[in-house]
């Protein structure tokens, strides 16, 4: 990479950066994004240069994230719907119903309870590791509760983890949410 002309980015060593041109690499899958087509273009140039690649075309799933794209409207649209569908299902709330807010005004989680067994808080941890992730990805508005939910990922209660399923059923209220980016000013 750094051979042909790619710096590593700082903030992620999988980002790599050349011009106005990023290569995104995860495993064997890569995501090359620029800001003109003749910027990714040359980005692509240097991966089936350099290695054996299968050119996709203009992605529409990423690592869970669907990236639905509206070139004439110049906008990009990220949205996790089908991983937020997979993890009711995984959890036992695929038929639950859903709320309005991913935790209830007032609600407070202590470190008193009933505490989990080993395999429940094993299953805790997976829901929150999994809020995390679509946390950090498309849904900023859960991020203050999964944050609480995380202080007690070592040793959580049934309330921690009944607090754990209300966000999910937040999120089956609102599944097709996600982030809309937009060249416009």
């Amino acid at each position: 990479m750094e051979q042909a002309g790619l710096v590593v980015c700082e903030a992620d060593e999988c980002l790599f950066k050349r011009g106005t041109c990023y290569i995104l690499i995860y495993v064997d899958d890569l995501l090359i994004a620029a800001r003109t087509m003749a910027h990714a273009d040359t980005g692509q140039s240097v991966m089936t240069d350099a290695f054996k690649c299968k050119t996709m075309g203009a992605p529409t799933y990423f690592l869970g994230l669907h990236i639905d794209r509206d070139v004439k409207g110049q906008t990009l649209r990220l949205h996790q719907r089908q991983y937020v569908a997979t993890l009711l299902t995984r959890f036992g709330l695929a038929d639950a119903n859903p709320v309005l807010l991913p935790m209830g005004i007032g609600v407070h989680v202590a470190k008193q309870g009933v505490w989990l067994d080993a395999a429940l808080t094993k299953v805790y941890q997976e829901l929150v590791g999994a809020l995390l992730y679509l946390s950090t990805s498309t849904r900023p508005e859960i991020t203050y509760a999964v944050g609480r939910l995380t202080r007690f990922v070592a040793a959580p209660t049934k309330e921690h983890l009944a607090a754990g399923k209300v966000v999910l059923r937040y999120l089956k209220g609102c599944a097709d949410f996600g982030l809309r980016y937009t060249s416009k000013g």
